[in-house]
């Protein structure tokens, strides 16, 4: 059989050269004879590849052979390979010991390659198409870590971890790539430290909670007097949402220092303030850049991130990941870089190295899995059950919504209840709780039947121990609502004080005093987004308003990412 392997040299080079762009020429060496061993067909097609580690030259030679007898061969370097190809692999032999193998070109001539030279076509995806993924290693993963794809583009790899050693062990996705076979290969990172690439046959999702729901029969929304509905006159401090909103002002880039969000008009002097800087996209599909709402429990923040390419389906997805935030701050303090977490997790993505602070930054994030959130606009802590919850789904009046109850563990839902509001009233998709365990939502009036339009609806409710929803309509709402869209919502449980927040602008009024609300009793501020020059720009956009337990106000802000403490804890 391989005595009728015969390249004709002239004819070959020419027909390399037309069809795959191959660069040959042809060596001058001696021929030995060889012994062959072996015959075994293989189907899938490999790729030339330069090794640096291999060999100084890219000349890469490519072989025929001839018998010369008793089980003989002459092995003839005929052409060499100077430049990335593809080849169709035909046969896999023992020549002399070592593995070559016979391909085909193209135009369908044959030769045979030295299989050191080469590796199997390996595509590789950006980060943004596998968003915040976590992957748990299988009880019986046999696999090893590898800082390349093992056989891939950049040969055999270096062993970096045994996967045995890792078995049950949740980590983050930061890379996808796939050969030649359906199942690709996962870069992965634990504890902030990248841990290098291994077959995906080897890993499993992520165990999530068990999702109970429950269903209640009834609408949820209470009957109410339309005529008895009225609104207090504030004083408007209406901000119009611009077209594109402002940015931080070294965004997309990373500052070491705090910026600041100005006070501008209004009741108060407040400013908001650098906390730290959360990791945020480098994509243009927002992986990891649309933040939607905050939760401050103690020491931990929760954040709600939604998929932009789900954005106003009946789809939508999202993730959260959760914050150690007093072993950041300590963090930012010691390395004098408030982007330090955000500059951990970009270099981790693109494989650089990472500093020993960067590593414990990266440390003080867990990433969640990706599951139905809604807009997720509105994740809320019940200070008095501790319990986190957010609205999954916000219907018209006659459709069904659902609130569901976060597993701070797993950081995902583990109960659902289903309800149609009713009374021909929108759900709205922001929610917050007060010390006593109220829940509290609103919306920017869409409708005249009520009150004016623009003005502000608040709804007071509770979650019941049955299992059910029940709200009622605060039948007295605000004339000015704070500004274009009703991003967020908010509870200090110091002041007892209830926020509404728009983008670059929040208002606020005393809880104790809903319904019978003079304008006195309404605050406002609108605030200044400003650039690096100090020049006033479009307002950012305001996703989530929080406080801590000692009534500190935290407001979580996109492009970039970031969670600012406001100067005053009374706004």
């Amino acid at each position: 059989m391989y005595s009728k392997i015969h390249l004709k040299r002239n004819l070959l080079k020419a027909v390399l050269m037309a069809t795959t762009g191959i660069l040959l020429s042809t060596p001058a060496m001696a021929s030995t004879t060889h012994k062959v061993t072996g015959n075994k067909a293989v189907s899938h097609t490999a790729k030339v590849v330069v090794r640096k580690y291999r060999s100084k030259s890219s000349k890469k030679r490519l072989y025929t052979l001839k018998s010369a007898g008793h089980g003989r061969y002459t092995m003839k370097a005929k052409y060499y390979v100077h430049s990335f190809t593809k080849f169709t692999l035909q046969r896999t032999a023992k020549i002399s010991g070592k593995t070559y193998y016979e391909v085909k070109s193209p135009a369908g001539y044959t030769g045979w390659i030295w299989s050191g030279y080469l590796g199997n076509p390996t595509t590789y995806y950006n980060f943004s198409k596998i968003t915040a993924v976590r992957l748990t290693v299988k009880a019986s993963a046999t696999n090893n870590f590898y800082n390349h794809v093992p056989g891939g583009d950049y040969g055999s790899g270096t062993l970096t971890h045994y996967g045995k050693n890792y078995r049950n062990k949740t980590m983050t996705v930061t890379g996808e790539a796939k050969k030649v076979y359906k199942t690709p290969y996962y870069r992965l990172s634990y504890n902030g430290k990248n841990f290098g690439w291994i077959y995906g046959g080897s890993l499993q999702s992520v165990a999530t909670s068990k999702l109970t729901t429950y269903t209640q029969s009834g609408v949820a929304l209470q009957a109410f007097n339309k005529n008895n509905y009225k609104t207090v006159n504030n004083t408007n401090l209406f901000v119009t949402a611009p077209k594109t909103y402002g940015t931080a002002p070294s965004y997309p880039s990373m500052s070491t220092s705090p910026n600041t969000i100005q006070y501008k008009k209004g009741t108060g002097t407040t400013t908001f303030t650098t906390d730290v800087y959360l990791p945020s996209s480098y994509h243009t599909s927002g992986d990891i850049g649309s933040a939607q709402s905050l939760v401050m429990d103690g020491n931990t923040a929760y954040v709600m991130y939604l998929i932009p390419s789900t954005a106003n389906t009946t789809n939508e997805k999202g993730f959260v990941i959760k914050y150690n935030l007093a072993e950041l701050r300590t963090l930012v303090k010691s390395s004098k870089d408030y982007a330090i977490l955000s500059r951990a997790f970009y270099n981790q993505r693109v494989q650089k190295t990472l500093t020993a602070s960067q590593q414990k930054a990266l440390a003080c994030m867990t990433i969640g899995p990706t599951f139905a959130t809604g807009h997720g606009q509105s994740m809320a802590l019940n200070a008095k059950t501790k319990q986190i919850w957010f609205i999954g789904k916000s219907g018209k009046g006659t459709d069904t919504s659902n609130l569901q109850e976060l597993n701070k563990t797993t950081l995902t839902p583990d109960k659902k209840i289903n309800f149609v509001l009713g009374q021909n009233q929108n759900m709205p998709k922001n929610l917050t709780f007060d010390s006593n365990g109220n829940l509290y939502a609103f919306v920017e009036n869409q409708s005249a039947s009520l009150a004016a339009i623009g003005s502000v609806k608040i709804y007071k409710g509770t979650i019941n121990a049955n299992h059910t929803v029940t709200f009622n309509l605060v039948m007295q709402g605000l004339t000015h609502a704070p500004g274009t869209y009703g991003q967020s919502i908010a509870v200090n449980p110091v002041n007892q004080r209830l926020y509404f927040v728009a983008d670059g602008s929040i208002s606020s009024v005393p809880i104790s005093k809903l319904g019978s609300l003079t304008a006195s009793d309404v605050r406002g501020e609108n605030f200044k987004t400003v650039n690096a020059s100090g020049k006033e720009t479009a307002t950012r956009e305001f996703e989530g308003l929080a406080f801590d337990q000692n009534g500190g106000g935290y407001l979580l802000t996109n492009d970039g990412v970031e969670i600012m403490k406001a100067s005053n804890s009374n706004f």
